[in-house]
């Protein structure tokens, strides 16, 4: 067997398996630059190791559990979860480094564990989640990382998950994108590491403040979303969706749809992954190449993305920039935008735009609104949207007559919500003042 095969089984490094047959406690014989390690060598290490006893190996210990990392079918790495911990405490051999998490698995080896682990939790519900301790106490859980665990990190927004060790569980079998939750949960209730087993469902793997949820429309996983305190998230994202059919062709931003009526409407949006296919959020892809000096935010972030190859990154930057300028958009953060990989071909492109419902001065107060113009605060390149304006030196793809009676429309959409009446006129004026902003820089350069 290889070295690696050796220190899988062994539960140690591929090094530490080189260090034993120098010093002839494995039996192995050198084939051109590799060792081919004896089979019953290694099995009289074991033997010796269990006979002496003291410190278990690492993911034998009682509370300690051992799980392939698996990106859809290919194995990524080896890990170490303690269910005490309730957290990943050793990342084993690496299998498989160009599907390991982008951005992830970087720096020194021992900081590894550190790194999965933040990686893992961020799979989760924030703590910020609307009704979080009644959903954890519905689930019989203290923190959301049990719910993902429950998942073995299953999710829809990409295609990474943990095989527990001689578990024989597939990809086909258990992924959300082509089987029912349902199927999934039966699936892996078994292997859940959390006691007692519960329920897997994409809802936990699933991001943001609101309180969201998955279905199955008509065979297509569709994210439900309800809004704030006063439900106009969803009302503001298919106001998004309109301005972006006016200024954007349709494979660059994710449409949301309208579901029920009234202050309890919701909004609604198929998954923009295919089951070959994970979202990479920024936060990660502007981890990919180190920090220059000689660059901003925003120029660094756009070399990391060429460095993976994307193509047209800042034709699609200065887009989503526009956009969400003009819909005073203030949570643009680092989770909210990135770029979508092939899981096999590792081909990547720009994300679509999506998750603009924190627009339109959702969470101005109404006598801030009735101050004047109430401008937002950026989480992405820039605080300052005038700033953040300026890193577009691009706009040939707009044309200012395609905002011809938007303000209408968005007031038209917003005023079928009865809670948010008072503030309409103040929208409008602030929203109109935003599309003439736009439309002058257009004209005048």
């Amino acid at each position: 067997m290889s070295t690696s095969e050796a220190a899988r089984i062994l539960g140690i490094t591929p090094q530490r398996v080189t260090q034993l047959i120098a010093q002839g406690t494995l039996e192995a014989a050198r084939v051109g630059r590799t060792w081919i390690v004896s089979p019953e060598s290694v099995e009289r290490r074991i033997r010796h190791s269990s006979s002496k006893g003291g410190r278990p190996k690492r993911g034998e210990g009682r509370s300690q559990r051992r799980f392939m990392l698996m990106n859809r079918t290919h194995e990524v790495a080896e890990l170490v979860y303690d269910i005490d911990r309730r957290s990943f405490t050793h990342v084993g051999d690496i299998v498989d480094d160009q599907r390991t998490p982008l951005g992830v698995l970087r720096g020194r080896r021992s900081t590894w564990a550190a790194s999965i682990d933040a990686w893992w939790r961020g799979r989760g519900m924030p703590g910020t989640r609307a009704n979080l301790a009644g959903i954890l106490a519905e689930a019989g859980v203290d923190v959301p990382e049990e719910l993902v665990m429950r998942n073995l990190g299953l999710s829809l927004s990409d295609q990474y998950w943990i095989r527990p060790n001689s578990s024989g569980l597939c990809w086909e079998d258990i992924n959300f994108f082509n089987n029912p939750f349902e199927e999934v949960s039966a699936t892996t209730m078994a292997f859940s590491p959390v006691t007692p087993p519960a329920k897997a469902h994409p809802d936990n793997t699933s991001d943001g403040n609101l309180a969201k949820r998955w279905v199955v429309d008509e065979g297509v996983p569709t994210l439900i979303k309800e809004g704030g305190r006063l439900d106009q998230e969803p009302y503001n994202e298919l106001v998004a969706t309109r301005l972006h059919q006016r200024l954007l062709p349709p494979d660059e931003f994710v449409p949301y749809h309208l579901v029920g009526s009234g202050a309890h409407a919701t909004s609604a949006c198929p998954c923009f992954l295919s089951d070959g296919e994970e979202y990479v959020p920024a936060l990660y892809v502007d981890r990919v190449i180190p920090d220059r000096p000689d660059l901003n935010s925003y120029q660094h972030f756009v070399a990391c993305c060429e460095s993976l190859g994307v193509g047209e990154v800042e034709p699609s930057l200065a887009k989503m920039i526009v956009c969400d300028d003009i819909l005073a958009n203030a949570d643009r953060h680092w989770r909210n935008f990135g770029i979508v990989r092939d899981v096999e071909s590792l081909v990547c492109r720009m994300a679509p735009v999506f998750d603009t419902g924190s627009s339109l001065w959702c969470d101005a107060s109404l006598e801030e609104l009735a101050k004047g113009e109430f401008s937002f605060t950026g989480k992405q390149f820039e605080q300052s949207p005038a700033r953040q304006l300026l890193l577009v030196e691009d706009m040939s793809w707009f044309e200012a007559s395609d905002l011809d009676g938007f303000v209408d429309e968005a007031i038209g959409i917003l005023e079928k919500n009865p809670l948010i009446q008072d503030r309409l006129p103040y929208v409008r004026r602030s929203l109109q003042r935003r599309v003439n902003r736009i439309v002058d820089i257009r004209e005048w350069g």
